[in-house]
């Protein structure tokens, strides 16, 4: 449950490895990783949580994969990958792993 907001932390500390890391982008992507998992939550046990009707999984499962999508935009083609493009080879190569990873 907690495997994308600990990758997320994963891409954070890759940045600030190489010293381009903004808290900004470590919030933003966190709090879209947190989102995913409660939106991606609710709709999955909309059976077992008496505040949640059947109409609202679909919406559920909408945000949680709009909140996805952020971050694969994030990760692919936003301020994360800018900053990751001037680093080492060896950094690119840890960050696109990853970003593989979190995308599959």
């Amino acid at each position: 449950l907690i495997t994308v907001p600990l990758q997320v932390s994963e891409f954070y500390l890759i940045l600030a490895a190489i010293g381009v890391a903004s808290a900004a982008l470590f919030w933003r992507l966190f709090g879209a990783s947190l989102v995913m998992l409660v939106a991606g939550f609710l709709s999955e046990s909309a059976d077992s949580i008496d505040a949640i009707t059947s109409s609202m999984e679909w919406p559920l499962f909408i945000v949680g994969v709009l909140a996805w999508a952020y971050i694969i935009y994030e990760l692919w083609a936003g301020e994360a990958k800018e900053k990751v493009s001037g680093a080492s080879e060896g950094t690119q190569f840890a960050f696109k792993a990853m970003a593989i990873i979190l995308t599959v």
